[in-house]
């Protein structure tokens, strides 16, 4: 069966739609709670890394040793064609650990957009299935710059880069596909108000967002990290006498 390691920073980690989509796939996931003291996985133990989103910043990697470690173990994995997913903080990490710039946003994102693909994204393995027109959330301070020789798969919703491939095996964006509905009203009951000010939104205009549009989310992410396991399987098979 092949595995994924999920690398968790958030106080009440979660997997979403992309655990629901990669265990509908017959992939493992392999759980690690960073903040907690959990292990990094070595490489020789999986067969694909997902980072996902955090308070946290990548701007700040001296301030954690588990977020240095992660983006060594990112950089390692890129260059070892294990496949590797990030998304927001996890996109943050992975463009950072591969040459790309994390700066504060002039000002913080909570929103429901509708990314747009570029050309690029027709052909790629993974982005390819996203459909078009669904909306996603973006809920962030951060952004990231396209790491040198990465491949920009869509427009930017906003300041740095949305979303993009490094290689053949490693992806990064900027938005929470993941995020399912009990997810999504923990944040909003941990929502403080000048976060709210600052992203220029309601306590209720954010739920009712959610309310609006996680069904095409789930859509839109079951078929993205459904994609994602297919890469990750594939490369399962190759790697598999080499497999502990």
């Amino acid at each position: 069966m092949p595995r994924v390691s999920v690398l968790h920073h958030l106080d009440e980690p979660f997997t979403g739609f992309a655990g629901k989509a990669l265990r509908a796939t017959g992939v493992e996931l392999d759980e690690r709670d960073l903040p907690r003291g959990d292990a990094l996985p070595k490489l020789d133990e999986v067969d694909g890394l997902l980072t996902l989103g955090g308070q946290q910043s990548a701007r700040d990697l001296d301030r954690y040793d588990y977020l240095r470690a992660e983006a060594e173990l990112l950089r390692e994995a890129v260059g070892a064609r294990v496949p590797v997913f990030g998304a927001c903080l996890g996109g943050q990490m992975l463009a950072r650990a591969l040459g790309g710039e994390v700066r504060r946003m002039p000002r913080r994102m909570i929103a429901w957009l509708e990314p747009r693909a570029l050309p690029a994204a027709a052909q790629d393995p993974v982005l390819s299935a996203w459909p078009a027109g669904a909306r996603v959330l973006h809920w962030h301070e951060d952004q990231f710059s396209l790491p040198p020789g990465g491949v920009e798969l869509m427009h930017p919703a906003g300041p740095g880069a949305e979303a993009f491939r490094f290689g053949d095996c490693a992806w990064g964006i900027q938005f929470h596909p993941e995020t399912d509905a009990a997810a999504y009203e923990g944040w909003c009951r941990a929502a403080r108000s000048e976060e709210l000010d600052e992203a220029g939104v309601t306590l209720h205009e954010v739920r009712a967002a959610g309310a609006a549009h996680m069904a095409e989310q789930e859509r839109a992410a079951l078929a993205l990290f459904g994609a994602f396991a297919a890469v990750v399987t594939e490369r399962s098979r190759s790697r598999a006498p080499a497999r502990s």
